[in-house]
């Protein structure tokens, strides 16, 4: 069923056609035929009316053709009728647009034949045979006869730089073929109680966020910068303000953007992220929407637009099509796309946010053009305790606070893995244990779960023994408040470097951020330096203390070097060494390995060794609640680490109140060492 204004459009549309086309074109009697359809009559409101028209797809004669154009020019209406809900919509696009009334003419048509069968039956019936360009086409004639225009006019607002294409509206494929964009759709589909407002239709409006202001204190810096910089872009109307936002996926990229533009109270406009009928859209139809955004909210002080995934953009669909110049980007022909995309940065009139999990696949050229790059990185436990008890509330799952905080310091989960986490052990009925083996699940993929970043449960500073006193030493660095210092800890393995180097952050009021040397080692060439100054960077940003297990892997000798890769991020540790504004311990087992010019780097220099034969004594007492007995004072080799681990095979084997297979177990635990003679075979 047709409105009265697509009647009229569609009698102008033939009108226009048949006053173009002479007797002998083979589209006059396809339009002859359609014309006499009856059903294409009712659908016209002329049904009534019978002139000599008949459905002679041959060949029309002098007469006919003389009928066809009288009877079409008389059924087009003098005057226009009130412009339907669609064209109103359009009318408000092309005024926004700035497109000339020949634009919005060819857009209107386009946007009519996509979304009607009327409009799309005509052009098919008549401008489409095996001797003619396939429907609308810049080569083909059914664009101009319609609107009644050369088809020079009509090629010429297809260029480039005019405004049906540069915006976005409008794609032209290889072969001459015009579409409108299948975002516009909406425009015609969209209930009446969508409203006027012609940008909430084209695009989605982000829903507000679930994440609150707070919940991004451990990058509180960044955050206020990117807060100042936006609410003083949209108050001056500034051009070229892009930001991009990039760390590991789940660390509230996307939930930042709402944040933020609900506390500017600006609207945020996700583009690209589905096509006009809601499915997966391809990389072209996310630029179109991108430029069509710029273009439409140019006027607007109260809109942001975010680009999610931009990794999108990085691969082109065809071999040599570079858009942002990666270092992983394919090489081939010509620099257009790079220019076309910097000049899209440069002069984007509405401020945009880029988000994407690897800052480094982007060339430098895009990335000099943003004003600023914001690193999201997973939040410190703090934070992560406020966004599990937020999650857990909102599931309706009971939890006590100590077993929100034993979450969020036990996995260093990303909000998008805690409201994942939650609302699985909400379907499943289940409690904090179900919501713990959710997101341990998750985290030997996504490698959230971390080390104890707390001195152990019987950690006592007493059973560390070194050339340093370490309870007096931690005393007076908390005493005294200095944040700017370095520790080198060394000694064998369990004597208890990695639980002091967690105690004295416990002392010092912060929370630990550790990395062992597999987090940070590559098969990249460049990628361990970077790693390398990113745990600085992290550990910076959020206050942390810097704790790197088994740095004699990052510290090694540079004398004894082979590659140049092992010089190369011995000399980012240093360099980052001695620019940290914040405490930082290494920890290795092999002191005599590490490279000479690290030892005036450090502050601190702590050698710790085997416990002596009280502080075994005293270590008994602590873990197994009973006198040791004699024998332990032969053990010369023993660890706060060894007393660990026996009372766990004790409390398996039921051993826990036998001192004497205690004592044994703890020689066994010495007899294992390296470079202490083993006894082969059975004991007597």
């Amino acid at each position: 069923m047709l409105t009265a204004y697509e009647r009229y459009l569609l009698a102008c549309y033939l009108a226009n056609a048949a006053s173009g086309l002479r007797r002998r074109d083979p589209e006059t009697a396809a339009l002859a035929g359609w014309a006499a359809d009856r059903e294409n009559r009712i659908a016209l409101g002329a049904g009534r009316r019978r002139r000599r028209l008949t459905p002679d797809y041959d060949r029309v004669s002098k007469e006919q053709f003389r009928d066809l154009r009288e009877t079409l020019q008389a059924e087009r209406p003098a005057r226009a009728p009130r412009r339907d809900r669609t064209g109103q919509r359009l009318l408000r696009l092309s005024q926004t647009a700035g497109l000339t009334r020949t634009d919005a003419a060819i857009l209107e048509l386009l946007l009519r034949c996509q979304t009607h069968p009327v409009f799309e039956g005509l052009v098919e019936d008549v401008f489409v045979g095996p001797s003619r360009w396939h429907d609308l086409n810049i080569r083909g004639r059914a664009l101009a006869l319609m609107l009644g225009r050369s088809p020079g006019a009509v090629a010429r607002r297809f260029g480039r730089d005019r405004p049906l294409v540069r915006t976005g509206l409008v794609s032209v494929e290889d072969d001459g073929e015009v579409k409108a964009i299948d975002r516009l759709n909406r425009l015609a589909f969209a209930p009446g109680e969508a409203g006027p407002d012609v940008n909430r239709l084209l695009f989605d409006a982000a829903p507000p966020g679930e994440l609150d202001w707070p919940d991004f204190d451990h990058v509180a810096g960044d955050r206020d910068h990117v807060e100042k910089l936006l609410k003083g872009a949209l108050d001056g109307g500034a051009e070229g303000v892009n930001i991009l936002l990039y760390g590991p996926p789940g660390t509230g990229k996307t939930e930042f953007c709402k944040t933020v533009a609900g506390r500017l109270g600006v609207t945020l406009y996700c583009v690209g992220e589905a096509d006009g009928d809601g499915d997966e859209p391809s990389r072209q139809e996310r630029l179109q929407e991108l430029r069509l955004a710029q273009r439409l909210l140019s006027q607007d002080r109260g809109a942001l637009i975010l680009f999610d995934e931009m990794e999108d953009l990085l691969d082109g669909g065809e071999p040599g099509f570079d858009l942002l110049g990666g270092r992983f980007a394919r090489r081939g022909r010509g620099g257009s796309s790079r220019v076309f995309m910097h000049r899209l940065l440069e002069r984007a009139p509405t401020p945009t946010l880029w988000a994407m999990n690897n800052a480094r696949r982007v060339g430098p050229a895009v990335l000099r053009r943003m004003m600023f790059a914001f690193e999201l990185r997973p939040p410190t436990s703090r934070v992560r305790t406020r966004v599990w008890t937020r999650q857990l509330e909102r599931h309706g799952i009971e939890a006590k606070p100590e077993e929100v905080r034993a979450l969020a310091v036990e996995f260093e989960a990303t909000p998008g893995v805690a409201a994942g986490a939650t609302a699985a052990a909400r379907l499943a009925g289940g409690g904090v244990e179900t919501v713990r083996r959710g997101v341990r699940s998750l985290s030997r993929v996504l490698g959230c779960e971390r080390p104890p970043q707390g001195p152990p449960e019987r950690f006592d500073p007493a059973l560390i023994r070194a050339d340093t006193d370490p309870a007096a030493l931690a005393g007076r660095l908390a005493r005294a408040g200095g944040r700017r210092f370095s520790l080198c800890l060394q000694g064998p393995p369990g004597t208890g470097k990695s639980a002091y180097a967690r105690y004295l952050a416990e002392r010092l009021g912060l929370e630990v951020l550790q990395k062992r040397t597999s987090d940070l080692l590559s098969k990249w060439v460049g990628e361990t330096e970077q790693q390398i100054a990113d745990a600085f960077a992290e550990a910076r940003d959020a206050g942390a203390f810097l704790v790197f297990d088994e740095a004699d892997s990052l510290l090694a000798d540079r004398r004894f070097a082979e590659r140049s890769w092992e010089v190369s991020q011995v000399n980012e540790m240093l360099t980052w060494m001695e620019s940290h504004p914040l405490p930082f311990a290494c920890t290795t087992n092999f002191g005599d390995h590490l490279d000479p010019a690290t030892l005036r780097r450090f502050t601190f220099k702590v050698a710790l060794d085997y416990l002596a034969p009280e502080q075994a004594e005293a270590a008994f007492r602590a873990y197994f609640d009973m006198e040791p007995p004699a024998c332990l004072r032969e053990l010369a080799a023993l660890t706060p680490g060894d007393f660990a681990v026996v009372r766990r095979k004790a409390e398996i084997m039921g051993l826990l109140d036998d001192p004497a297979a205690l004592a044994e177990m703890l020689r066994q635990e010495c007899d294992a060492k390296p470079g202490r003679p083993q006894v082969m075979g059975f004991r007597a």
